[in-house]
């Protein structure tokens, strides 16, 4: 409420933004043609323009004029002009707004105490859209297109709420945030149980004010806006307090970040590998983890450049963050004073080497000579063949010579891939001619 009421710029924006709602389109192209006809003669008007016999029609053309002085005026408010005299006209009444709540003797002299919103320049516009420019020039007086804000009469209820929320809004965000970062010092032991609670009740209070402001509105609009009127009111009520509701989300935001930092200081198990391995870059590369800190930080500070209010609250986030980060480290490099990433990484490569031997160690096992005790399938010469280790008599067989000579052939193919070597395969030829003999 504070940046909305005591920036103009943001009410420009916020203006702007009501301007593009249909709702609100529809109501303000109806008001502009009201008062366009209201001042300007468009039947006379018409009645001059019109030849001889048609000046009768005048009155019937006036009444069709109408209904395209209604469509034209729609077009116009798209059109980029007519919204820059709109946005003008807002931010000169909150601009004079503003000095009348601020005490500024030259706006009270110049406005009397009342603030008003000039909506005739935007009228004249419009006109000029429709075809009646130089009549609604000619016609419109300055005082005609003017809706006021504040009168002298509520003058004084109106600088004291308001100046009630300039002086506090700040002070209040700010002094918040100090009285966190103090709960939090103050309850070492169960510091993460003490985020847990300052996240809750961040969140239930945003969800109150969401909630609140909902019913504000289905309270507020039916008794301040006729029936006609409040699709309109309605658009423009939730536009007016959607920097409200974006603060609130903002706040949630913010709050469920506090879970996980309440996780990563608690007793938990899992809590405490997370800070055996943070152990290893803030204890020993201290510099290079503070730099990209101190990068994220530099980087939240200019999102809110643009906004000094904002640029004060995110500096003083920054600042208990940076104090939070130090302390951290001292009790990291307390409670873990040989940390290094080994202990995270390193023992995970560990369990994933002995696995993989474990793993090798159940393949199929093979013999000494490092052949498998059975292979089954073609063989370099495309037989099917079972290989018969070194040492092992021949098979007996109905006829000797045939199974001898099946087994030279088998060991001769054994020596050819190295299965034998040149004494093995000698001794074994020799036992088994001389075994044939």
């Amino acid at each position: 409420m504070d940046r909305q009421i005591f920036d103009s710029e943001e009410w420009g924006n916020t203006s702007l933004e009501m301007l593009q709602d249909p709702a609100i389109q529809d109501q303000v192209a109806s008001f502009a043609v009201d008062e366009l006809y209201a001042n300007v003669d468009v039947e006379a008007e018409l009645e001059d323009i019109l030849p001889g016999d048609f000046k009768s029609l005048s009155g019937v053309a006036a009444g069709g004029l109408r209904q395209v002085a209604d469509q034209g005026a729609k077009q116009a408010l798209n059109n980029q002009r007519v919204q820059d005299l709109w946005e003008r006209a807002n931010i000169a009444a909150n601009e004079a707004l503003v000095g009348i709540i601020e005490d500024d003797g030259d706006v009270l002299s110049t406005t009397e105490g009342k603030v008003t919103l000039e909506l005739q320049p935007l009228i004249v516009e419009i006109a000029d859209q429709v075809g009646l420019g130089k009549q609604a020039r000619d016609s419109i007086p300055a005082s005609v297109g003017q809706i006021e804000i504040v009168d002298s009469d509520e003058l004084s209820s109106v600088q004291t709420v308001a100046t009630l929320i300039h002086g506090t809004a700040l002070i209040s965000a700010l002094l918040g945030l100090a009285l966190i970062g103090l709960a939090v010092y103050l309850s070492p032991g169960y510091r993460w149980l003490t985020l847990l609670w300052i996240a809750g009740a961040l969140i239930m209070g945003a969800l109150i004010v969401l909630i609140v402001r909902s019913v504000l509105g289905g309270i507020l609009v039916p008794e301040l806006a006729t029936p006609d009127v409040q699709p309109a009111a309605d658009a423009a009520y939730g536009i007016a307090t959607g920097l409200l509701s974006s603060i609130a989300w903002t706040v949630i935001w913010s709050a469920i970040l506090l879970v996980p930092l309440s996780w990563l200081i608690s007793p938990t198990t899992s809590g405490e590998s997370a800070r055996a391995f943070l152990a290893a870059p803030f204890g020993r590369y201290p510099g290079a983890t503070f730099a990209l800190l101190g990068l994220v930080a530099f980087i939240f500070l200019l999102m809110g450049a643009g906004d000094q209010r904002g640029f004060l609250v995110r500096l003083m986030i920054v600042i208990l963050a940076g104090i939070a980060a130090f302390f951290f480290r001292q009790r990291l490099v307390e409670a873990y004073p040989d940390a290094g990433f080994g202990g995270g990484l390193g023992d995970f490569s560990d369990r994933s080497r002995e696995k993989a031997r474990e793993l090798w160690s159940k393949r199929p096992k093979r013999d000494g000579a490092g052949e498998p005790d059975e292979v089954s399938g073609p063989d370099a010469g495309g037989a099917a063949q079972t290989e018969v280790p070194a040492g092992t008599p021949p098979p007996s067989a109905a006829d000797p010579e045939t199974t001898r000579l099946d087994h030279l052939d088998r060991l001769g193919t054994m020596h050819e891939r190295g299965v034998l070597s040149d004494e093995e395969f000698a001794a074994e030829k020799r036992r088994v001619m001389g075994g044939g003999e």
